[in-house]
């Protein structure tokens, strides 16, 4: 049913000892549930290490997030969305995105009165605090906009994941049409469904638990893995049979995923990690049909390096979606100023 598809390529590269080439390990695999292929190789491709962060993340003037300017900053809910304007949690808030990556979004605020914290300091309370409140304004949402099916949580962290703010913070999404990994997932795990009578995440707890290489940990509901085919540097999934929608999460739910995060991001700060992406893609109420379950996905990125701002985002690195600042008629309206009046063809 599952199939975990490897191919060992002949590989070689230059022997600068010996003189001429020597066979390099080189392992192809292909993710079952979102087609992508993997390239497992010999030698670090992802440099990691202790980085001493300093100035780069010291506040330098205005901040959005801060507790100081929060307030003015931003702007509130309406009444429906949240009675007091304002969703908090702790010290964790959540606030309406400016910019419309989705028919509804918002931001969440791990913790206002810090602008930043490092990993060590990601403690499974504060990310629990930010999960709970930006998962209570998306159960808000969708008792006032039942047709916005297609939820998500997804998060940048520093400037190499592409987040353009050094507060970290972490973003919602909810629409009427599917992320791209959404799209994937739910059309994957249908098709699986009708084949073999079994959900495709229950199966694949099931394989991984027999061999035990890629298991992590259970704890309950979720169940912690590493892909067998990774779209990113030390990735790992967290998955809930039982559940669906994202809206379905409980509070106790949500504090076991916080936990398991919070060792994540812990693990990756004893590798000298410091940049990551995650996603929290959610299936439809109707999902419960043919067994498709919610998905949590986290990837570490690059090093920081000053003034270095990667352009790829939790949307191309998870979520399947480009996101682009421009419309493609203006760029080629620029493009034609340029080329000339003529044209040919």
């Amino acid at each position: 049913m599952i199939l975990f598809q490897e191919h060992e390529l002949e590989a070689e590269v230059p022997d600068f000892e010996h003189g001429g080439f020597k066979p390099a390990r080189l392992i192809h695999r292909v993710d079952s549930l979102f087609g992508h292929g993997a390239r497992l190789i010999e030698g670090a491709k992802l440099t990691h290490g202790p980085v001493e962060l300093g100035s780069a993340v010291e506040r330098d003037g205005f901040c959005p997030f801060c507790i100081d300017t929060i307030g003015d900053a931003t702007s509130p809910f309406p009444e429906e969305i949240a009675r007091n304007g304002r969703i908090i949690v702790g010290n964790s808030w959540v606030v309406p995105n400016v910019i419309a990556y989705s028919t509804v979004s918002a931001v969440g605020i791990y913790d206002v009165s810090r602008h930043f914290l490092p990993l060590t300091e990601m403690t499974r309370e504060i990310v629990y605090d930010a999960l709970l409140a930006i998962l209570q304004h998306g159960k808000a949402v969708r008792a006032q906009h039942p047709d916005l099916i297609y939820s998500s949580v997804n998060a940048n962290y520093l400037p190499p994941s592409g987040s353009s703010l050094i507060h970290p913070h972490i973003q919602s999404s909810h629409d009427s049409v599917p992320l791209g990994s959404q799209a994937k997932l739910l059309t994957a795990s249908r098709e699986h469904f009708a084949a073999y009578g079994q959900p495709y995440f229950e199966e694949l707890i099931a394989l991984e638990d027999a061999q035990s290489q890629r298991m992590v940990a259970h704890m309950d509901p979720f169940v912690w893995l590493v892909p067998f085919a990774p779209s990113g540097f030390y990735e790992a999934w967290a998955l809930a049979p039982s559940i669906g929608d994202l809206v379905e999460l409980s509070d106790p739910d949500i504090y076991q995923l916080a936990s398991g995060l919070a060792l994540v991001l812990a693990t990756y700060e004893e590798m000298g990690i410091q940049s990551f992406n995650f996603s929290l893609i959610g299936a439809t109420p109707e999902s419960k049909d043919y067994g498709a379950s919610m998905l949590f996905r986290i990837v570490a990125r690059a090093p920081m390096e000053p003034y270095y701002r990667s352009d790829v985002t939790y949307f191309e690195r998870l979520c399947l979606e480009t996101m682009i600042d421009y419309s493609p008629e203006e760029w080629a309206q620029t493009l034609r100023s340029n080329f000339g009046t003529t044209m040919t063809g």
